[in-house]
């Protein structure tokens, strides 16, 4: 067609012609310059692929300053990726109103405030407008997090009004706001600090400095009417059976990376290896920030996870999926949870948080123990291992090489009899049709008996898409519209010559037993005659 797309046109058997799925009621009216076609239906032009998230910014029009700053901080080739991604995009009034002059990041100090400015505008994953709830946090992928409230219908995020939402890309979504967002100030000073031990290289997750610094060794030490010997601490009261060089090697110090951090819990090994399984280890000592959600060895035990039985590519990148379901880009403490809460994890798919009388869990999984604070982000300890959900796979349907579709009385196919080679697909498309139709096997030409187990597109609708390869040479398949079988509603599919019967070859009787086969085929002859004279008699009787 002049647009560029492609039109397919059907021929019945009955001289009917379609363009697509409308019907040609009037062929060849004449003009001057051409001809006209009358049809019975509006052609509506196949949809347009989308474009990646770049490419819808740069063709609306009020993103220019946005596709130049994502082009000078060299972010344009990671939103073209894979995602997906959530973009909250500033118009070209609100790079004006913020005061951005592109021209001002040019050093590779200002190239990386421009790129935390423009990474705190994403989020990892596709959060659509009926995602958001009132009081929603979510990381930035700069790590900072977004708040979002909504009210009256209007939503914010950060301050800024989303104008325009869910506007469609092939790799995410993409939200218009108001405003520029501005990252927080990084804050000045060390990340957490954490219980370690010296002697042990194991840490006391969740102690804090008082905590940390009140074990002592007692030995013989009666403490209300009980004898004491080990390791006690005078703020939790707890006493454990290790030596004095343990006890006394308890210091508060600095926190460590992630993957350090979960090897000296003393209750993540099954956690590391599978890290270290996966190949991961390194990521999780990246700069991060990074929220992990970290399963106990009693978790991984409960999900029946054995390390030995991911060996193949296959089998260790379906690991590495599940590890990095338990991680947020970005750092989420407990005091950022909200109820509802839904932020995405690293491998794509979404965490959801539930709050209720101060037990927090994602997923179903219990938070146990919160904010144990690591160098490059925070871990949370929860009591299950979190199992991605199943990828949805679209099936691929085959092309079409011959179209039925409902003719204008609706009580017709067509075309209502098609040729096709093996290997050929045959389309049953209507849409909005008055009345709803399906197609049905039937035993045999214009059969009122439905075939067991036989073809069938399944209830009738009105709209209906049905497609149906036929890789059986020389047969022919008989069909019925269900509803409309009492108006006779047929079709036939003939693959090859349809399994047309052959003329017998002529049996040479001349071996045949004379005594079988003469005296039957005499008397036979001359029965005839004697009828025909029987009858020429009478007529001239009758004269």
């Amino acid at each position: 067609m002049v647009n560029g797309d492609d039109a397919t046109f059907t021929v019945a058997t009955d001289g009917t012609v379609m363009i697509g799925d409308a019907t040609v009621t009037t062929a060849d009216v004449q003009a001057s310059n051409g001809v006209i076609h009358v049809i019975d239906k509006v052609l509506m032009p196949p949809p347009q692929p989308l474009g990646d998230i770049p490419t819808v910014a740069t063709g609306t029009g009020v993103h220019t300053a946005l596709v130049a700053a994502l082009s000078q901080a060299g972010l344009v080739e990671t939103l073209q990726g894979v995602g997906p991604f959530t973009v909250f995009a500033p118009t070209d009034a609100a790079f004006t109103a913020a005061g951005i002059n592109l021209s001002e990041f040019t050093t590779e100090a200002g190239l990386a405030t421009l790129t935390d400015i423009l990474l705190y505008h994403v989020v990892a994953g596709q959060v659509n407008a009926a995602d958001v709830t009132d009081g929603l946090v979510a990381p930035a992928v700069n790590g900072d997090n977004l708040t979002f409230a909504v009210s009256n219908g209007t939503v914010t995020v950060n301050g800024a009004n989303v104008t325009i939402a869910d506007v469609a890309t092939s790799n995410g979504v993409i939200h218009v706001i108001d405003k520029v967002l501005m990252p927080p100030a990084d804050p000045v000073g060390p990340p957490g600090e954490i219980c370690y031990n010296l002697n042990t290289h194991m840490i006391v997750a969740g102690a804090d400095e008082a905590t940390c610094g009140a074990f002592m060794y007692l030995e013989n030490y009666t403490m209300n009417g009980q004898e004491i010997t080990g390791c006690y601490n005078s703020i939790t009261h707890a006493v454990s059976n290790v030596s004095q060089a343990v006890c006394e090697s308890y210091m508060w110090t600095p926190s460590v990376d992630i993957a350090m951090t979960a090897g000296a819990t003393g209750i993540h090994t099954s956690l590391v290896a599978a890290l270290a399984k996966a190949n991961l280890v390194a990521t999780l000592q990246g700069d991060g920030p990074f929220t992990v959600f970290a399963p106990t060895d009693a978790a991984f035990t409960a999900a029946g996870i054995n390390l030995d039985d991911f060996t193949t590519d296959a089998q260790i990148a379906a690991l590495a999926d599940i590890l990095l379901f338990h991680v947020v880009s970005g750092q989420v403490n407990a005091a950022d949870v909200t109820d509802g809460l839904v932020a995405a994890a690293v491998n794509g798919d979404n965490l959801t948080f539930t709050v209720s009388n101060g037990t927090v869990t994602v997923n179903g999984a219990t938070v146990v123990l919160a904010d144990v604070p690591a160098s490059n982000g925070v871990i949370h300890v929860i009591d299950a291992v979190l199992m991605p959900p199943t990828d949805v796979v679209e099936p691929v349907l085959p092309d079409c090489d011959v179209t039925v579709g409902i003719a204008p009385s609706g009580l017709k196919f067509s075309p209502s009899e098609v040729t096709v080679t093996v290997g050929q697909t045959v389309c049953w498309q209507w849409t909005d049709e008055s009345m709803a139709h399906n197609v049905r096997e039937v035993d045999g030409d214009k059969s009122t008996t439905y075939a067991v187990d036989g073809v069938t597109s399944g209830a009738a609708s009105s709209t209906v898409d049905f497609r149906h390869t036929f890789d059986v040479d020389s047969t022919s398949f008989y069909y019925a519209c269900e509803p409309h079988l009492a108006s006779e509603m047929f079709g036939k599919v003939v693959v090859g010559d349809g399994g047309a019967v052959v003329a017998p070859t002529p049996v040479d009787d001349s071996d045949m037993d004379s005594d079988e086969e003469s005296v039957p085929g005499f008397l036979g002859v001359m029965a005839t005659v004697a009828l025909a004279g029987a009858a020429l008699v009478s007529s001239r009787r009758d004269e």
